[in-house]
C-alpha cells in the first residue's frame, strides 16, 4: 500500500470480512509522509458524496506544493455513477497533487481500464488480503491454540483464507480438546458466522442479485447456461466475470473457461438460507439442475442433484443409460456412488431401480438377492423404450455375469462373462471407453473363471488388461486387486520372482495409502511356502485373514486352504493338513476346475504320505479333474506306495502352461520309480531335469514333498544338496523382519528368464571352456550365433562376463556338477 499511494488511485476491493478497514489503520500509523492524508468515511448518514469530493477539488485550488493522500473508506456503501465520475475528475484534474485510495466491497463505476492501461493504478484485492497457510498458522497460535499441519491446512481450504472465517474458527476452536472434530464440523450455515454473512454479505446485495445467489448456490460450479437454467433469467459468461471481480465469495474454477464457484462456507450459508426461505422451490431446483447435467453429458452431476430432488427413478435412469452401473463395484467413483444410492427404495419401481439395487446387493457380497432383482428388472424390460432397453440389457448381462463367475461352475461362469464382453464391445465402444469401470469388472471376472480354470496365460492377461485401465482410470483400489490376482496366477503358474515383483509393487502402492489387498498377500504367502520360507509364510496367512474381503473371496479362500495345509504338512501335521484340504474341497464345489482339482490332488498326496494310497486312488478317480496331469501323477505316487507297478505315464510335461511345481513334480515321480526299478541312471537324469526346472524360481516345495526314495537322495550333507546349495531353506539370520513384513523374499542371484535348450548347450561349453570358435565348430552354428546366445545368457543371469554367468549356474543348480577347485 506504501508504493500504491504514489500513483493517482490505489484500489482496495474485497468483500466484508478481509480486513480492509484494519489495513488502512495499520498503514496510516506507519505512513510518515511526506503526503498529507485525509479521511473519508461513509455511511448510510453521510453527507453527499460527490460533494464531499467536490469540496475537496475546491480546497486544492491555489495550493500548488501541497499532496494530498485522500483515503475514501466506503464501508458497505456501493459507489454510485455520480460519485465515480467526481473521483475520475478529482484525480484527472489534479494529477500528481491528489492520490486516491478507495477502499470498497466492489469494483466502483471509474474506468479502472484506463489507468491499468497508463499504469496508474494499484490494486489490491481479495487474493492479496487473505491468509497463507503460514499466516493462519500464526494467527491460531496468537489465540494460544496450537494447531497440527494437517488441521491447518484443513482449516484453510474450510475459509480460503478469509480473515473473518478465520476469526470465528478460532472462537470456535477456543477450549476445545478435539481440534479435528471442531474445524470439521465448522459450518457457514449456523451461529455467529451465518448471522455475519447474513447482515454483512447477503443483505446487502440488490434484491435481483440476491436471489440469483440463493438459486445458483445449489451447484458446486455456476456456468452461465446452467444460471440460466435455475433463475430463468439470461445470463452470459461477461454477468459472471463481473460479479467474481466484485466478490471474492464467487471466483473462477482454476483450468476452466466459464466456470465459477462460491467460497465453501457462504454456500453453505446460502443453501441453507434457500431452504429457509424459498423451501418449495428447492426440489425444482435440483430438478432442473439435474436435467442441465444430463443434457450436457455429466451423468455423476445429474445424479447428485436428482438424489437431492428425491427424484430416484431419474437417478437410476442416468446411472445406467451412462453404462456406469459397474461404478457402485469398482472404480474411483465406487465410493461416491455407493454413498449417493445408499438410500434408494427397496419398493421403487421400475427396471433401472431394480438393476441398482442388484449392484449393491452384488458390492455387499449378497449373490442371492442381485439375482432376485435382476429378475425383477428382466420381467420390466418389455416396458422400456428400444433405447433405454439397450442399456438395461447390458446393464443386467454384465451383473449376471459377476454372479456366474462367483458360483460353484467356472465353465458357466466363463460363457456368461465371454458373452457380456462382446455385448459391451457391441454396445457402445465409446461410452465403454469414456467409462472403463465396465471394462475393469469384465477383466476382474475373466481374470477369476481362467484362474479356476487353470488358464494361466489367459488369466494372466485378463488381470494385465485389468491393471492397464486401473492404472489409466486412477482407479487405485482396483489396481492394487489386480496386481494381486495377477501376482497370485504367476505364484501358481511357478514364476515365484515376478510373483514377488508385482507383490513387493503391490505393497508400495499401499504404502501409499492404498490398502494392500487380500490376493496381494495370499500371493506373497504362496511364493513363501513354495521357497520353503516357513515362517514368512505363516505370517502372511495371518495377514490374509485379516484382509478386507472381495469379490475374489471364493477363490483366494480356496488358494489360502492350500497354502496352509502345505505349511500344517511342512510342519509334520499331515492329519490336519488333509482335514484343512476336505474343508475347503466341500466348500468350494466339485465343480472347481483346476483349482478344486488342486485340492484334491494335494489331498490325495496327503493320503499316500499317510500309507493310504487306496484312498488316494478313490479322490482322484471319483473327482472330476482325473485326466489332470497332476492327478495321474497322484495315481503314480500311490501305485509305487503300494508296491504295485503304476499305469504306463507319458514323460513330464514340459508345456509353457503347466504350472512348475507339476511338471518338477513329474520328474521326480520318474525318479521315484526309477529307483524302485534298480534304474539308478535314469533316476539321476530324472531328479536332474527336476533341479534343473526349479533351480531359477528357487522353487523347493516339491522336493520336500517329493516321495522318501527321492527325498533320501536330498539329505542335507548328500552330494546333491553340496552341487545345489540353493535347496537350503532360506535363512533369516541378519534379515530386517519388520522392513520385510510384506516383500516376498527375493534371491541374490536373479535369473531374468529361463535359458533356452540351446542356451543350456552353450553354457555347459563354456564352463568347459570352450572358446567362441570352438563351441561354433561343435555346435555346427556360426559364430554370431554363438556370441549371441552367450548375451543372452548374460543377460538372465544378471552377469558381466563368461566365467561370472559359468559361477552363478553352478550356484543355481543350472550346470550337473560343479568340479573341484
Amino acid at each position: 500500500m506504501s508504493l500504491g499511494v504514489q500513483l493517482p488511485l490505489t484500489l482496495i476491493s474485497a468483500p466484508a470480512g478481509f480486513g480492509k478497514t484494519i489495513l488502512l489503520e495499520s498503514w496510516a500509523a506507519l505512513y510518515q509522509g511526506p503526503a498529507v492524508v485525509k479521511r473519508i468515511a461513509l455511511d448510510a448518514g453521510s453527507e453527499d458524496a460527490p460533494a464531499m469530493v467536490e469540496s475537496v477539488r475546491e480546497g486544492l485550488q491555489g495550493r500548488d506544493h501541497d499532496v494530498l493522500v485522500l483515503v475514501v473508506d466506503c464501508g458497505d456503501l456501493t459507489v454510485t455513477p455520480k460519485f465515480g465520475r467526481s473521483l475520475h475528475r478529482l484525480i484527472r484534474g489534479n494529477a500528481g497533487r491528489v492520490r486516491v485510495v478507495l477502499v470498497t466491497r466492489s469494483d466502483p463505476p471509474v474506468p479502472l481500464h484506463l489507468y491499468r492501461l497508463a499504469g496508474t493504478i494499484a490494486e489490491i484485492r481479495a487474493t492479496d488480503l487473505a491468509f497463507t497457510t503460514d499466516e493462519t498458522a500464526a494467527l491460531m497460535r496468537a489465540h494460544k491454540l496450537e494447531l497440527t499441519a494437517s488441521e491447518v491446512a484443513e482449516l484453510q481450504a474450510r475459509t480460503d483464507g478469509w480473515p473473518a472465517g478465520l476469526m470465528f474458527a478460532a472462537m470456535n476452536l477456543a477450549g476445545k480438546a478435539d481440534a479435528e472434530r471442531v474445524i470439521r464440523e465448522f459450518r457457514g450455515d449456523s451461529g455467529n458466522l451465518a448471522a455475519y454473512l447474513m447482515t454483512e454479505v447477503l443483505d446487502a446485495q440488490p434484491p435481483e442479485l440476491r436471489q440469483f445467489l440463493l438459486s445458483t448456490s445449489i451447484v458446486d460450479e455456476v456456468r452461465p447456461a446452467l444460471a440460466e437454467a435455475l433463475t430463468g433469467q439470461a445470463c452470459d459468461l461477461r454477468s459472471l466475470q463481473f460479479l467474481s471481480h466484485g466478490n471474492s465469495f464467487i471466483r473462477p474454477v482454476p483450468g476452466t473457461a466459464d466456470s465459477y464457484t462460491y467460497q465453501p462456507l457462504f454456500r453453505e450459508f446460502l443453501r441453507a438460507q434457500l431452504l429457509y426461505e424459498r423451501p418449495t422451490d428447492v426440489s425444482a431446483l435440483y430438478r432442473a439442475a439435474a436435467a442441465w447435467f444430463a443434457g450436457n453429458h455429466q451423468p455423476l452431476e445429474a445424479i447428485h442433484h436428482a438424489v437431492a430432488a428425491g427424484e430416484w427413478q431419474r437417478a437410476a435412469r442416468y446411472l445406467v443409460e451412462d453404462l456406469d452401473v459397474a461404478g457402485l463395484l469398482v472404480g474411483r467413483r465406487r465410493r461416491q456412488l455407493t454413498t449417493l444410492f445408499a438410500g434408494i427404495p427397496d419398493d421403487l419401481d421400475g427396471t433401472e431401480a431394480a438393476i441398482i439395487r442388484a449392484a449393491r446387493a452384488l458390492a455387499a457380497f449378497d449373490v442371492d438377492r442381485c439375482t432376485a432383482e435382476l429378475g425383477r428388472a428382466t420381467v420390466r424390460l418389455d416396458l422400456q423404450l428400444s433405447a433405454r432397453r439397450q442399456a438395461a440389457e447390458l446393464a443386467i448381462t454384465m451383473l449376471q455375469a459377476v454372479c456366474a463367475s462367483l458360483s460353484e461352475n467356472p465353465e458357466g461362469g466363463l460363457v456368461a462373462v465371454l458373452t457380456a464382453e462382446a455385448d459391451l464391445r457391441a454396445a457402445s465402444p465409446e461410452s465403454a471407453i469414456a467409462h472403463p469401470e465396465a471394462r475393469l469388472l469384465i477383466a476382474d471376472c475373466k481374470g477369476r473363471v481362467l484362474l479356476q480354470h487353470g488358464d494361466f496365460p489367459a488369466a494372466l492377461a485378463a488381470f494385465t488388461e485389468g491393471i492397464a485401465l486401473a492404472e489409466d482410470s486412477g482407479a487405485h483400489e482396483a489396481l492394487v486387486d489386480f496386481l494381486g490376482m495377477a501376482a497370485l496366477v504367476e505364484a501358481a503358474w511357478g514364476h515365484l520372482r515376478r510373483a514377488g515383483e508385482v507383490v513387493a509393487h503391490a505393497t508400495a502402492l499401499a504404502e501409499s495409502g492404498a490398502q494392500l489387498s487380500q490376493s496381494a498377500i495370499v500371493a506373497g504367502a504362496w511364493v513363501y511356502t513354495d521357497r520353503g520360507d516357513l515362517p514368512s509364510a505363516e505370517e502372511m496367512v495371518q495377514r490374509a485373514a485379516e484382509a478386507a474381503p472381495t469379490h475374489d473371496a471364493r477363490v483366494l479362500a480356496a488358494a489360502l486352504a492350500l497354502v496352509r495345509a502345505r505349511l500344517l504338512r511342512a510342519s509334520g501335521d499331515i492329519d490336519l493338513a488333509a482335514a484343512e484340504l476336505r474343508a475347503a474341497r466341500r466348500s468350494y464345489g466339485v465343480q472347481g476346475g483346476w483349482l478344486g482339482q488342486a485340492l484334491t490332488i494335494d489331498e490325495a498326496k496327503m493320503l499316500v504320505a499317510q500309507h493310504q494310497p487306496r484312498e488316494a486312488v478313490t479322490a482322484i478317480e471319483q473327482s472330476a479333474g482325473r485326466d489332470h496331469l497332476g492327478s495321474r501323477l497322484v495315481l503314480q505316487r500311490a501305485a509305487t506306495e503300494a508296491g504295485e507297478r503304476p499305469p504306463a505315464q507319458p514323460l513330464p510335461a514340459t508345456d509353457r502352461v503347466v504350472a512348475l511345481d507339476t511338471q518338477v513334480d513329474g520328474w521326480l515321480v520318474q525318479a521315484a520309480e526309477s529307483i524302485r526299478t534298480g534304474d539308478t541312471g535314469r533316476s539321476g537324469i530324472c531328479l536332474e531335469r527336476a533341479l534343473r526346472l526349479a533351480a531359477p524360481e528357487q522353487l523347493r516345495r516339491p522336493f520336500a514333498e517329493a516321495p522318501p526314495a527321492v527325498r533320501k537322495l536330498l539329505q542335507p550333507s548328500g552330494e546333491l544338496m553340496r552341487h545345489h546349495p540353493w535347496l537350503r531353506a532360506p535363512s533369516l539370520r541378519g534379515r530386517d523382519r519388520t522392513a520385510d513384513r510384506w516383500a516376498v523374499a527375493r534371491p541374490e542371484l536373479v535369473v531374468t528368464a529361463a535359458l533356452t535348450s540351446k542356451e543350456h548347450e552353450v553354457l555347459e561349453y563354456l564352463a568347459e571352456l570352450l572358446t567362441t570358435e570352438e563351441i561354433a565348430s561343435t555346435m555346427y552354428v556360426s559364430v554370431n550365433t554363438v556370441r549371441s546366445h552367450v548375451r543372452s545368457i548374460l543377460r538372465k543371469l544378471s552377469a558381466s562376463r563368461r566365467n561370472e554367468a559359468v559361477r552363478r549356474a553352478w550356484e543355481l543348480g543350472l550346470l550337473p556338477s560343479r568340479p573341484e577347485a
